[in-house]
């Protein structure tokens, strides 16, 4: 029988001392992104850190904390907090149906989380800002613009592909952090135990 699973259970003392650190190292990638005006944001990488390791609901605060704190600096990160807390949720419960343990069940799983981030951002990014964010990608989007591409071709299509790309950047510098945690460490986490090599399970 599959074991049921609460809200509650996910807030263990530890994982609330990891949802700060999933919002420094969130904070820590998009300044440098921004700072580098790269074609990514790299300010989910401890959201999906901690949605992996913990479970959705975890991941979905650390997702909304993010986007509360660095809006106050860039008021443009409030509006996109629907995105990031997503991303969270989704990556969670990814994590949770242990969909990060082989190689086809990974490639499933970045698309749904790069759908849910591009169907989610896209209509904030045309409806509220107009296409242009002044993010990494902006730039592009701009460039397709101005060539003609309808203003929903040029954010979906600079969106698609960047949005792939940063989320497989994301999932591996978090999957990597939590390949080199000990075994009993892992366990103590929501969805931990998923990590813990398997002799006979062929990991990606």
């Amino acid at each position: 029988m599959e074991k049921r699973h609460s809200i509650k259970d996910d807030f263990s003392m530890l994982a609330l001392l990891i949802i700060p650190i999933a919002v420094a190292v969130n904070f820590v990638g998009g300044q440098l992104a921004s700072l580098l005006k790269l074609p990514f944001y790299l300010d989910t990488i401890g959201t999906i850190f901690a949605a992996m390791l913990c479970g959705p609901w975890v991941g979905a605060v650390a997702g909304t904390l993010t986007n509360i704190v660095t809006g106050i600096a860039n008021p443009v990160n409030f509006a996109f907090i629907p995105v990031n807390l997503l991303v969270g949720l989704v990556t969670g419960f990814l994590s949770r149906k242990n969909m990060f343990s082989v190689w086809w069940k990974w490639i499933i799983a970045m698309v749904l989380m790069a759908l849910t981030s591009i169907i989610s951002a896209a209509p904030i990014v045309v409806l509220v800002f107009g296409g242009i964010t002044g993010g990494g990608t902006s730039l592009i989007t701009a460039t397709a613009m101005a060539a003609g591409a309808n203003i929903w071709a040029a954010v979906l299509g600079t969106e698609g592909v960047f949005t792939v790309v940063d989320r497989i950047i994301s999932f591996f510098i978090g999957y990597f952090v939590i390949k080199v945690i000990p075994a009993r460490t892992l366990v103590k986490f929501g969805c931990g135990g998923n990590y813990i090599r398997k002799d006979n399970s062929t990991s990606i």
